[in-house]
């Protein structure tokens, strides 16, 4: 669970905080992210798209400096 005080701490602009946020969702994110890719051979693997991940951190991110408490 993450703080009152580390969410007060990542509105305000603090990296220590922001990435223990990232840290917190993080799981959530990677769930979100994964599906499937075929290579060369025709062979399906699960895996995180980490471009899209990328991209769902930096949304999240600029929820958190948006939000006004």
């Amino acid at each position: 669970m993450i703080s009152y005080e580390t969410m007060l701490a990542a509105m305000e602009g603090s990296p220590v905080a922001a990435e223990e946020v990232l840290a917190f969702f993080d799981s959530y994110i990677d769930r979100l992210c994964t599906h499937a890719f075929v290579d060369d051979s025709g062979r399906v693997t699960y895996d995180v798209d980490t471009q899209r991940k990328t991209y769902l951190q930096g949304r999240l991110l600029a929820a958190i400096l948006r939000y006004e408490a």
